[in-house]
Protein backbone atom coordinates (compact mmCIF):
# COMPACT_ATOMS: atom_id res chain seq x y z
CA UNK A 1 0.00 0.00 0.00
CA UNK A 2 3.03 2.74 0.73
CA UNK A 3 4.91 1.61 -2.17
CA UNK A 4 2.06 2.40 -4.34
CA UNK A 5 1.04 5.34 -3.16
CA UNK A 6 4.85 6.36 -3.22
CA UNK A 7 4.18 5.65 -7.18
CA UNK A 8 0.97 7.21 -7.83
CA UNK A 9 0.40 9.97 -4.73
CA UNK A 10 -2.70 10.34 -2.26
CA UNK A 11 -5.99 11.09 -4.12
CA UNK A 12 -6.46 14.00 -5.74
CA UNK A 13 -9.82 14.59 -4.54
CA UNK A 14 -8.38 14.36 -1.03
CA UNK A 15 -4.98 16.27 -2.08
CA UNK A 16 -7.82 19.29 -3.25
CA UNK A 17 -9.71 18.48 0.28
CA UNK A 18 -6.47 18.64 2.08
CA UNK A 19 -5.14 22.34 0.53
CA UNK A 20 -8.95 23.81 0.97
CA UNK A 21 -8.27 22.64 4.68
CA UNK A 22 -5.02 24.00 4.59
CA UNK A 23 -6.30 27.40 3.39
CA UNK A 24 -9.18 27.36 5.70
CA UNK A 25 -6.88 27.20 8.85
CA UNK A 26 -4.07 30.04 7.44
CA UNK A 27 -4.11 32.72 9.22
CA UNK A 28 -5.24 35.65 7.96
CA UNK A 29 -1.91 37.45 7.01
CA UNK A 30 -1.05 34.25 4.56
CA UNK A 31 -4.57 35.31 2.61
CA UNK A 32 -3.27 38.80 2.83
CA UNK A 33 0.09 38.43 1.19
CA UNK A 34 -1.22 36.83 -2.04
CA UNK A 35 -4.06 39.44 -2.12
CA UNK A 36 -1.25 41.66 -1.67
CA UNK A 37 0.33 40.51 -5.00
CA UNK A 38 -2.46 39.32 -6.83
CA UNK A 39 -4.77 42.18 -6.49
CA UNK A 40 -3.00 44.97 -8.05
CA UNK A 41 -1.86 42.44 -10.96
CA UNK A 42 -5.50 41.56 -11.98
CA UNK A 43 -6.60 45.02 -11.68
CA UNK A 44 -3.87 46.54 -13.87
CA UNK A 45 -4.97 43.69 -16.13
CA UNK A 46 -8.17 44.82 -16.25
CA UNK A 47 -7.53 48.76 -16.91
CA UNK A 48 -5.09 47.51 -19.69
CA UNK A 49 -7.29 45.94 -21.18
CA UNK A 50 -10.17 48.44 -20.73
CA UNK A 51 -7.73 51.06 -21.79
CA UNK A 52 -6.83 49.06 -24.67
CA UNK A 53 -10.33 48.50 -25.74
CA UNK A 54 -12.48 51.71 -25.62
CA UNK A 55 -9.83 54.44 -25.42
CA UNK A 56 -9.00 56.56 -28.87
CA UNK A 57 -5.17 57.35 -27.02
CA UNK A 58 -4.72 53.85 -26.46
CA UNK A 59 -1.50 54.01 -29.12
CA UNK A 60 0.39 56.70 -27.36
CA UNK A 61 0.78 54.64 -24.05
CA UNK A 62 0.99 51.37 -25.15
CA UNK A 63 4.47 50.81 -23.93
CA UNK A 64 4.20 52.52 -20.72
CA UNK A 65 0.98 50.33 -20.05
CA UNK A 66 2.52 47.17 -21.61
CA UNK A 67 5.30 47.74 -18.68
CA UNK A 68 3.59 48.58 -15.86
CA UNK A 69 1.38 45.18 -16.58
CA UNK A 70 5.05 43.81 -16.46
CA UNK A 71 5.85 45.20 -13.38
CA UNK A 72 2.66 44.22 -11.62
CA UNK A 73 3.07 40.58 -12.92
CA UNK A 74 6.61 40.20 -11.17
CA UNK A 75 5.24 41.66 -8.39
CA UNK A 76 2.14 39.17 -8.21
CA UNK A 77 4.92 36.47 -8.58
CA UNK A 78 7.00 37.40 -5.96
CA UNK A 79 4.23 37.77 -3.23
CA UNK A 80 2.98 34.25 -4.72
CA UNK A 81 6.19 32.59 -3.98
CA UNK A 82 5.81 34.43 0.07
CA UNK A 83 2.15 32.92 0.06
CA UNK A 84 3.52 29.16 -0.69
CA UNK A 85 6.25 29.49 1.36
CA UNK A 86 3.95 30.43 4.12
CA UNK A 87 2.14 27.57 3.46
CA UNK A 88 4.98 25.15 3.52
CA UNK A 89 6.06 26.42 6.78
CA UNK A 90 2.60 25.53 8.22
CA UNK A 91 2.61 21.94 6.39
CA UNK A 92 6.04 21.43 7.95
CA UNK A 93 5.45 22.89 11.20
CA UNK A 94 8.15 24.49 11.23
CA UNK A 95 9.40 28.86 11.50
CA UNK A 96 9.04 30.83 8.70
CA UNK A 97 12.40 31.51 7.61
CA UNK A 98 13.76 35.56 7.70
CA UNK A 99 13.22 37.31 4.86
CA UNK A 100 16.23 39.81 4.58
CA UNK A 101 16.62 42.15 1.42
CA UNK A 102 19.08 39.94 -0.18
CA UNK A 103 17.08 37.39 -0.17
CA UNK A 104 14.05 38.75 -2.04
CA UNK A 105 16.12 40.26 -4.43
CA UNK A 106 17.02 36.58 -5.17
CA UNK A 107 13.40 35.61 -5.56
CA UNK A 108 12.69 38.28 -7.31
CA UNK A 109 15.62 37.72 -9.83
CA UNK A 110 14.67 33.78 -10.05
CA UNK A 111 11.08 34.62 -10.76
CA UNK A 112 11.75 37.39 -13.01
CA UNK A 113 13.80 34.76 -15.18
CA UNK A 114 11.58 31.61 -14.95
CA UNK A 115 8.14 32.77 -14.39
CA UNK A 116 7.92 34.90 -18.26
CA UNK A 117 8.32 32.08 -20.53
CA UNK A 118 4.55 30.60 -18.63
CA UNK A 119 3.03 33.56 -20.48
CA UNK A 120 4.09 31.60 -23.86
CA UNK A 121 4.44 28.13 -22.70
CA UNK A 122 1.20 27.40 -21.16
CA UNK A 123 -1.27 29.12 -24.33
CA UNK A 124 0.71 26.99 -26.88
CA UNK A 125 0.42 24.09 -24.97
CA UNK A 126 -3.21 24.02 -25.29
CA UNK A 127 -2.16 23.04 -28.98
CA UNK A 128 -0.88 19.54 -28.16
CA UNK A 129 -3.32 19.01 -25.20
CA UNK A 130 -1.69 16.59 -23.33
CA UNK A 131 1.04 19.01 -22.98
CA UNK A 132 -0.85 21.78 -20.96
CA UNK A 133 -1.05 19.78 -17.40
CA UNK A 134 2.78 19.49 -17.57
CA UNK A 135 3.47 23.18 -18.47
CA UNK A 136 1.18 24.43 -15.63
CA UNK A 137 2.35 21.95 -13.03
CA UNK A 138 5.83 22.81 -14.04
CA UNK A 139 5.99 26.80 -13.47
CA UNK A 140 3.62 26.46 -10.15
CA UNK A 141 5.92 24.08 -8.74
CA UNK A 142 8.46 26.71 -9.29
CA UNK A 143 6.46 28.93 -7.70
CA UNK A 144 5.93 26.39 -4.26
CA UNK A 145 9.71 25.53 -4.55
CA UNK A 146 11.29 29.06 -4.32
CA UNK A 147 12.50 29.71 -1.27
CA UNK A 148 15.14 32.62 -2.14
CA UNK A 149 17.64 30.23 -0.78
CA UNK A 150 21.28 29.93 -2.13
CA UNK A 151 19.98 28.22 -5.25
CA UNK A 152 20.67 29.37 -8.96
CA UNK A 153 17.53 29.40 -11.47
CA UNK A 154 18.85 26.67 -13.06
CA UNK A 155 18.50 24.65 -9.70
CA UNK A 156 15.16 25.59 -9.50
CA UNK A 157 14.43 24.55 -12.78
CA UNK A 158 15.52 20.99 -12.27
CA UNK A 159 13.57 20.58 -9.02
CA UNK A 160 11.12 21.79 -10.59
CA UNK A 161 10.53 20.01 -13.40
CA UNK A 162 11.37 16.73 -11.10
CA UNK A 163 8.07 17.35 -9.14
CA UNK A 164 6.16 17.98 -12.47
CA UNK A 165 6.83 14.61 -13.93
CA UNK A 166 5.99 13.03 -10.76
CA UNK A 167 2.55 11.21 -9.88
CA UNK A 168 1.30 12.80 -13.69
CA UNK A 169 -2.08 11.09 -13.18
CA UNK A 170 -2.80 13.00 -10.03
CA UNK A 171 -1.61 16.17 -11.52
CA UNK A 172 -4.41 15.29 -14.27
CA UNK A 173 -7.09 14.60 -11.90
CA UNK A 174 -6.39 18.08 -10.26
CA UNK A 175 -6.39 20.28 -13.09
CA UNK A 176 -9.61 18.73 -14.59
CA UNK A 177 -11.13 18.90 -10.81
CA UNK A 178 -10.54 22.64 -10.75
CA UNK A 179 -11.19 23.35 -13.97
CA UNK A 180 -14.98 22.68 -13.56
CA UNK A 181 -14.44 24.00 -10.29
CA UNK A 182 -13.43 27.34 -11.95
CA UNK A 183 -16.27 26.99 -14.61
CA UNK A 184 -18.52 27.16 -12.17
CA UNK A 185 -17.27 29.97 -10.01
CA UNK A 186 -17.02 31.95 -13.25
CA UNK A 187 -20.49 31.45 -14.26
CA UNK A 188 -21.76 32.54 -10.70
CA UNK A 189 -19.85 35.67 -10.80
CA UNK A 190 -20.75 36.29 -14.38
CA UNK A 191 -24.76 35.99 -13.24
CA UNK A 192 -24.00 38.06 -9.92
CA UNK A 193 -22.78 40.67 -12.51
CA UNK A 194 -25.48 40.71 -14.48
CA UNK A 195 -28.36 40.65 -11.78
CA UNK A 196 -26.63 43.67 -9.97
CA UNK A 197 -28.23 46.67 -12.03
CA UNK A 198 -31.29 45.27 -11.58
CA UNK A 199 -30.89 44.85 -7.67
CA UNK A 200 -29.51 48.33 -7.41
CA UNK A 201 -32.59 49.27 -9.23
CA UNK A 202 -35.11 47.66 -6.81
CA UNK A 203 -33.34 48.65 -3.76
CA UNK A 204 -32.30 52.22 -4.70
CA UNK A 205 -34.54 52.88 -7.59
CA UNK A 206 -31.13 53.71 -9.85
CA UNK A 207 -32.09 53.49 -13.27
CA UNK A 208 -29.42 52.57 -16.01
CA UNK A 209 -28.59 51.17 -19.24
CA UNK A 210 -28.15 48.14 -18.25
CA UNK A 211 -31.15 47.96 -16.50
CA UNK A 212 -33.00 48.57 -19.85
CA UNK A 213 -30.66 45.47 -21.53
CA UNK A 214 -28.75 43.32 -19.50
CA UNK A 215 -27.07 42.30 -22.64
CA UNK A 216 -25.74 45.52 -23.07
CA UNK A 217 -23.10 44.64 -19.97
CA UNK A 218 -22.10 41.17 -22.17
CA UNK A 219 -18.70 42.81 -23.75
CA UNK A 220 -14.69 41.56 -23.59
CA UNK A 221 -14.49 43.84 -20.34
CA UNK A 222 -16.92 42.17 -18.15
CA UNK A 223 -16.25 38.74 -19.63
CA UNK A 224 -12.52 39.92 -18.66
CA UNK A 225 -13.45 40.79 -15.26
CA UNK A 226 -15.33 37.90 -14.67
CA UNK A 227 -12.15 36.35 -15.36
CA UNK A 228 -10.01 38.12 -13.03
CA UNK A 229 -12.57 37.28 -10.43
CA UNK A 230 -12.17 33.95 -10.85
CA UNK A 231 -8.78 33.79 -10.89
CA UNK A 232 -8.24 35.50 -7.11
CA UNK A 233 -11.38 32.74 -5.76
CA UNK A 234 -9.46 29.53 -7.83
CA UNK A 235 -5.96 30.18 -7.88
CA UNK A 236 -4.86 30.47 -4.30
CA UNK A 237 -6.48 26.69 -4.28
CA UNK A 238 -4.60 25.71 -6.99
CA UNK A 239 -1.42 27.03 -5.49
CA UNK A 240 -2.19 25.49 -1.77
CA UNK A 241 -2.51 22.01 -3.95
CA UNK A 242 0.82 22.44 -5.67
CA UNK A 243 2.56 22.95 -2.51
CA UNK A 244 1.48 19.60 -0.94
CA UNK A 245 2.25 18.15 -4.14
CA UNK A 246 5.76 19.21 -3.82
CA UNK A 247 5.98 19.16 0.47
CA UNK A 248 4.93 14.97 -0.64
CA UNK A 249 7.05 14.30 -3.75
CA UNK A 250 10.12 15.82 -1.29
CA UNK A 251 9.11 13.98 1.58
CA UNK A 252 9.89 10.31 0.03
CA UNK A 253 13.15 11.44 0.41
CA UNK A 254 13.40 13.83 3.09
CA UNK A 255 11.08 12.10 5.70
CA UNK A 256 9.56 16.27 6.25
CA UNK A 257 6.04 14.60 6.42
CA UNK A 258 6.79 12.67 9.33
CA UNK A 259 8.49 15.40 11.09
CA UNK A 260 5.52 17.45 10.30
CA UNK A 261 3.41 14.69 11.86
CA UNK A 262 5.63 14.70 14.94
CA UNK A 263 6.24 18.56 15.58
CA UNK A 264 2.43 19.31 15.03
CA UNK A 265 1.68 17.03 17.65
CA UNK A 266 3.68 18.58 20.37
CA UNK A 267 2.56 21.86 19.93
CA UNK A 268 -0.27 24.06 21.43
CA UNK A 269 -2.81 25.70 18.49
CA UNK A 270 -1.92 29.35 18.98
CA UNK A 271 -5.37 30.45 17.99
CA UNK A 272 -7.02 28.59 20.99
CA UNK A 273 -4.17 30.89 23.03
CA UNK A 274 -5.55 33.98 20.73
CA UNK A 275 -8.77 33.01 22.11
CA UNK A 276 -8.58 32.82 25.25
CA UNK A 277 -6.59 36.34 25.28
CA UNK A 278 -9.34 38.15 23.47
CA UNK A 279 -12.44 36.41 25.43
CA UNK A 280 -10.40 37.96 28.77
CA UNK A 281 -9.39 41.35 27.38
CA UNK A 282 -13.04 41.81 26.17
CA UNK A 283 -14.40 40.57 29.52
CA UNK A 284 -11.68 43.21 31.65
CA UNK A 285 -12.86 46.49 29.19
CA UNK A 286 -14.78 48.99 30.51
CA UNK A 287 -18.05 49.58 28.84
CA UNK A 288 -17.89 53.09 27.06
CA UNK A 289 -20.62 55.64 27.64
CA UNK A 290 -22.63 57.56 25.39
CA UNK A 291 -20.69 60.01 23.36
CA UNK A 292 -21.10 63.72 23.77
CA UNK A 293 -22.35 65.66 21.25
CA UNK A 294 -20.08 67.19 18.82
CA UNK A 295 -19.81 71.31 18.81
CA UNK A 296 -21.47 73.12 15.69
CA UNK A 297 -19.24 73.64 13.08
CA UNK A 298 -19.19 76.96 11.78
CA UNK A 299 -20.94 77.95 8.43
CA UNK A 300 -18.16 77.60 5.74
CA UNK A 301 -16.53 80.92 4.41
CA UNK A 302 -17.42 81.21 0.49
CA UNK A 303 -14.40 81.97 -1.42
CA UNK A 304 -14.44 85.34 -3.01
CA UNK A 305 -15.19 84.88 -7.16
CA UNK A 306 -12.09 86.39 -9.28
CA UNK A 307 -12.64 87.16 -12.69
CA UNK A 308 -10.96 84.26 -15.12
CA UNK A 309 -9.79 85.44 -19.20
CA UNK A 310 -11.00 84.06 -21.62
CA UNK A 311 -7.26 82.21 -22.63
CA UNK A 312 -7.25 80.63 -19.03
CA UNK A 313 -10.82 79.38 -19.09
CA UNK A 314 -10.35 78.03 -22.80
CA UNK A 315 -7.41 75.91 -21.89
CA UNK A 316 -8.81 74.85 -18.55
CA UNK A 317 -12.01 73.03 -20.42
CA UNK A 318 -9.94 71.85 -23.40
CA UNK A 319 -7.45 70.51 -20.81
CA UNK A 320 -10.67 69.12 -18.54
CA UNK A 321 -12.26 67.33 -21.68
CA UNK A 322 -9.29 65.87 -22.95
CA UNK A 323 -9.42 64.09 -19.04
CA UNK A 324 -9.69 60.06 -19.77
CA UNK A 325 -13.25 59.79 -17.72
CA UNK A 326 -14.67 62.08 -20.89
CA UNK A 327 -12.69 60.22 -23.59
CA UNK A 328 -13.73 57.24 -23.66
CA UNK A 329 -16.89 58.07 -25.65
CA UNK A 330 -14.25 59.57 -28.33
CA UNK A 331 -13.92 57.61 -31.61
CA UNK A 332 -9.83 56.52 -32.07
CA UNK A 333 -8.24 58.56 -34.40
CA UNK A 334 -6.69 56.83 -37.33
CA UNK A 335 -2.30 57.59 -36.38
CA UNK A 336 -0.09 58.51 -39.05
CA UNK A 337 2.73 56.90 -37.99
CA UNK A 338 6.07 58.84 -38.98
CA UNK A 339 8.49 56.02 -38.23
CA UNK A 340 7.36 53.63 -40.75
CA UNK A 341 10.25 52.02 -41.82
CA UNK A 342 11.02 51.04 -38.07
CA UNK A 343 9.83 47.21 -36.85
CA UNK A 344 7.17 46.54 -34.26
CA UNK A 345 9.69 45.14 -32.01
CA UNK A 346 11.59 48.83 -32.12
CA UNK A 347 8.98 50.77 -32.18
CA UNK A 348 7.71 49.01 -28.21
CA UNK A 349 11.35 49.93 -27.43
CA UNK A 350 11.49 53.46 -28.19
CA UNK A 351 8.39 53.99 -26.49
CA UNK A 352 9.62 52.20 -23.74
CA UNK A 353 12.70 54.19 -23.68
CA UNK A 354 10.46 57.35 -23.96
CA UNK A 355 8.13 56.00 -20.71
CA UNK A 356 11.51 55.48 -18.76
CA UNK A 357 12.81 59.05 -19.43
CA UNK A 358 9.45 60.58 -18.75
CA UNK A 359 8.98 58.78 -15.31
CA UNK A 360 12.91 59.83 -14.87
CA UNK A 361 11.95 63.65 -15.72
CA UNK A 362 8.71 63.49 -13.37
CA UNK A 363 10.67 61.86 -10.34
CA UNK A 364 13.72 64.94 -11.01
CA UNK A 365 11.00 67.66 -11.02
CA UNK A 366 9.75 66.21 -7.44
CA UNK A 367 13.30 66.12 -6.08
CA UNK A 368 13.75 69.69 -7.71
CA UNK A 369 10.64 70.60 -6.24
CA UNK A 370 11.24 69.15 -2.50
CA UNK A 371 14.54 70.81 -2.67
CA UNK A 372 13.48 74.06 -3.62
CA UNK A 373 10.68 74.20 -0.74
CA UNK A 374 14.01 73.11 1.74
CA UNK A 375 16.04 75.29 0.47
CA UNK A 376 13.34 78.43 -0.94
CA UNK A 377 14.74 82.16 0.18
CA UNK A 378 14.17 84.05 3.10
CA UNK A 379 11.47 86.34 3.55
CA UNK A 380 11.44 90.00 2.96
CA UNK A 381 12.10 91.25 6.48
CA UNK A 382 14.44 88.70 7.71
CA UNK A 383 16.82 89.81 4.07
CA UNK A 384 17.19 93.24 5.55
CA UNK A 385 19.84 92.44 7.93
CA UNK A 386 23.35 91.56 6.54
CA UNK A 387 24.28 88.71 9.60
CA UNK A 388 20.51 86.93 8.82
CA UNK A 389 21.32 86.61 5.03
CA UNK A 390 24.75 85.18 5.99
CA UNK A 391 23.63 83.03 8.57
CA UNK A 392 20.64 81.26 5.96
CA UNK A 393 23.35 81.02 3.36
CA UNK A 394 25.70 79.34 6.07
CA UNK A 395 23.09 77.09 6.95
CA UNK A 396 21.75 75.97 3.09
CA UNK A 397 25.63 74.91 2.55
CA UNK A 398 25.58 72.79 5.59
CA UNK A 399 22.63 70.94 4.32
CA UNK A 400 24.26 70.73 0.51
CA UNK A 401 27.15 69.23 2.58
CA UNK A 402 25.58 66.33 4.61
CA UNK A 403 23.04 65.82 1.60
CA UNK A 404 26.20 64.92 -0.14
CA UNK A 405 27.88 63.00 2.78
CA UNK A 406 24.87 61.12 3.07
CA UNK A 407 24.80 59.84 -0.81
CA UNK A 408 28.76 59.27 -0.55
CA UNK A 409 28.65 56.21 2.40
CA UNK A 410 25.63 54.99 0.64
CA UNK A 411 27.33 54.93 -2.61
CA UNK A 412 30.27 53.31 -0.75
CA UNK A 413 28.09 51.34 1.16
CA UNK A 414 26.95 49.50 -1.86
CA UNK A 415 30.02 49.37 -3.85
CA UNK A 416 31.51 47.15 -0.47
CA UNK A 417 28.12 45.54 -1.12
CA UNK A 418 28.82 44.24 -4.53
CA UNK A 419 32.40 44.12 -4.13
CA UNK A 420 32.11 41.43 -0.74
CA UNK A 421 29.54 39.78 -3.21
CA UNK A 422 32.04 39.05 -5.80
CA UNK A 423 34.79 37.67 -3.40
CA UNK A 424 32.20 35.48 -1.16
CA UNK A 425 33.53 31.89 -1.58
CA UNK A 426 31.26 29.14 0.16
CA UNK A 427 32.91 26.67 1.76
CA UNK A 428 31.21 23.39 1.96
CA UNK A 429 31.33 21.81 5.54
CA UNK A 430 30.69 18.46 7.30
CA UNK A 431 29.29 18.02 10.87
CA UNK A 432 32.24 15.60 12.88
CA UNK A 433 30.21 12.24 13.13
CA UNK A 434 31.54 10.93 16.97
CA UNK A 435 32.91 7.18 16.56
CA UNK A 436 30.17 4.72 16.79
CA UNK A 437 29.75 2.48 20.03
CA UNK A 438 30.83 -1.06 18.46
CA UNK A 439 29.07 -2.33 22.14
CA UNK A 440 25.90 -1.32 21.21
CA UNK A 441 23.86 -3.56 18.80
CA UNK A 442 21.73 -1.01 17.46
CA UNK A 443 24.71 0.09 15.21
CA UNK A 444 24.58 0.48 11.43
CA UNK A 445 26.86 -0.20 9.16
CA UNK A 446 25.96 3.04 7.44
CA UNK A 447 27.09 5.26 9.76
CA UNK A 448 30.68 4.96 8.92
CA UNK A 449 32.65 4.26 5.13
CA UNK A 450 34.04 0.90 4.62
CA UNK A 451 37.85 2.44 5.24
CA UNK A 452 36.28 4.10 8.35
CA UNK A 453 35.63 0.44 10.01
CA UNK A 454 38.27 -1.32 8.69
CA UNK A 455 40.76 1.29 10.56
CA UNK A 456 38.41 1.25 13.53
CA UNK A 457 39.12 -2.71 13.23
CA UNK A 458 43.03 -2.07 12.60
CA UNK A 459 42.98 -0.41 15.92
CA UNK A 460 40.72 -2.91 18.32
CA UNK A 461 43.23 -5.39 16.81
CA UNK A 462 46.47 -3.54 17.99
CA UNK A 463 45.11 -3.04 21.35
CA UNK A 464 44.15 -6.50 22.00
CA UNK A 465 40.61 -6.43 21.85
CA UNK A 466 39.26 -9.19 19.27
CA UNK A 467 35.57 -9.47 19.60
CA UNK A 468 35.36 -5.49 18.98
CA UNK A 469 37.59 -6.08 16.11
CA UNK A 470 36.14 -8.64 14.08
CA UNK A 471 32.26 -6.19 14.55
CA UNK A 472 34.07 -4.15 12.81
CA UNK A 473 35.62 -6.30 10.12
CA UNK A 474 31.73 -7.49 9.74
CA UNK A 475 30.69 -3.85 9.48
CA UNK A 476 33.02 -3.70 6.70
CA UNK A 477 31.64 -5.98 4.94
CA UNK A 478 28.23 -4.72 4.90
CA UNK A 479 29.20 -1.66 3.87
CA UNK A 480 31.25 -2.98 1.13
CA UNK A 481 28.09 -5.01 -0.15
CA UNK A 482 25.66 -2.32 0.16
CA UNK A 483 28.38 0.11 -2.33
CA UNK A 484 27.77 -3.25 -4.67
CA UNK A 485 23.88 -2.44 -4.13
CA UNK A 486 24.55 -6.35 -3.07
CA UNK A 487 22.36 -5.83 -0.15
CA UNK A 488 20.23 -3.04 1.41
CA UNK A 489 21.29 -1.82 5.10
CA UNK A 490 18.56 -1.52 7.37
CA UNK A 491 17.97 -1.34 11.37
CA UNK A 492 15.62 -3.49 11.22
CA UNK A 493 17.54 -6.43 9.20
CA UNK A 494 18.98 -9.44 10.95
CA UNK A 495 22.46 -11.06 9.55
CA UNK A 496 20.85 -14.07 8.06
CA UNK A 497 17.54 -11.53 6.38
CA UNK A 498 21.57 -9.45 4.98
CA UNK A 499 22.40 -13.24 3.81
CA UNK A 500 18.90 -14.12 1.93
CA UNK A 501 19.44 -11.01 0.02
CA UNK A 502 22.76 -11.49 -1.49
CA UNK A 503 21.69 -14.50 -2.10
CA UNK A 504 18.63 -13.06 -4.33
CA UNK A 505 21.12 -9.95 -5.82
CA UNK A 506 24.09 -12.13 -5.87
CA UNK A 507 23.56 -15.47 -7.15
CA UNK A 508 26.19 -15.21 -9.68
CA UNK A 509 29.35 -14.81 -7.17
CA UNK A 510 29.45 -18.00 -5.79
CA UNK A 511 32.06 -17.60 -4.16
CA UNK A 512 31.67 -14.12 -1.80
CA UNK A 513 28.26 -16.38 -0.49
CA UNK A 514 30.35 -18.93 1.01
CA UNK A 515 33.27 -16.46 2.46
CA UNK A 516 30.03 -14.18 3.42
CA UNK A 517 29.04 -17.32 4.80
CA UNK A 518 31.77 -18.55 6.84
CA UNK A 519 32.24 -14.98 7.91
CA UNK A 520 28.96 -14.93 9.05
CA UNK A 521 29.11 -18.33 11.22
CA UNK A 522 32.07 -17.08 12.78
CA UNK A 523 31.06 -13.58 14.19
CA UNK A 524 27.82 -14.93 15.33
CA UNK A 525 29.68 -17.51 16.99
CA UNK A 526 31.47 -15.16 18.52
CA UNK A 527 29.53 -11.59 19.15
CA UNK A 528 26.08 -14.19 20.54
CA UNK A 529 27.99 -17.45 21.88
CA UNK A 530 30.44 -17.97 24.52
CA UNK A 531 33.46 -19.05 21.90
CA UNK A 532 36.64 -16.53 23.01
CA UNK A 533 38.03 -14.38 19.77
CA UNK A 534 41.76 -14.70 19.03
CA UNK A 535 44.19 -12.62 16.90
CA UNK A 536 44.36 -15.97 14.51
CA UNK A 537 40.80 -16.30 14.24
CA UNK A 538 39.93 -12.76 13.58
CA UNK A 539 42.96 -12.09 11.00
CA UNK A 540 40.82 -15.30 8.79
CA UNK A 541 37.94 -13.00 9.58
CA UNK A 542 39.53 -10.00 8.07
CA UNK A 543 41.59 -12.02 5.00
CA UNK A 544 38.19 -12.99 4.01
CA UNK A 545 36.92 -9.67 3.91
CA UNK A 546 39.42 -8.69 1.60
CA UNK A 547 38.69 -11.99 -0.48
CA UNK A 548 34.98 -10.39 -0.81
CA UNK A 549 36.53 -7.09 -2.03
CA UNK A 550 38.76 -8.47 -4.75
CA UNK A 551 38.09 -11.80 -5.34
CA UNK A 552 33.86 -11.76 -6.45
Amino acid sequence: MKRTLQQKGRNALDLVEEATHLLRTAPVATLAVYYLGAAPFVLGVLYFWADMSRSPFAGQHLADAALGTAVLFLWMKFWQVLFARRLRAQVAAEPMPRWSLRRCGRILLTQAMVQPGGLFVIPLSLLPALALPWAYAFYQSATALDDGGTETPFGLVKKSWKQTILWPRQNHIVLILLGGFGLIIFLNWAIAGLMLPRLIKTLFGVESVFTRDAFAMLNTTFFAGMAGLTYLCVDPILKAVYVLRCFYGEARESGADLRAELNASTTVPASLAALVVGLVLLAASPVRGADTPAAPTPPARTPPVSAVSPTDLDQAINQTIHEKKFTWRMPREERVEDDAGEGVVARFFDRVGTTIRKWARTAYDWIDKWLRRLFRRPSAGFESGSSGRGWISSLQFLLFGLVALVLSILAVFIYRLWRNRQTVVVVASEPIRPAPDLQDDNVGADQLPEDGWIKMAREFLDRGEFRLAMRAFYLASLAHLATRNLISIARFKSNHEYERELHRRGHSFPDLLSVFGDNLAAFERIWYGLHEANRDLVDRFAANVEKMKTGA
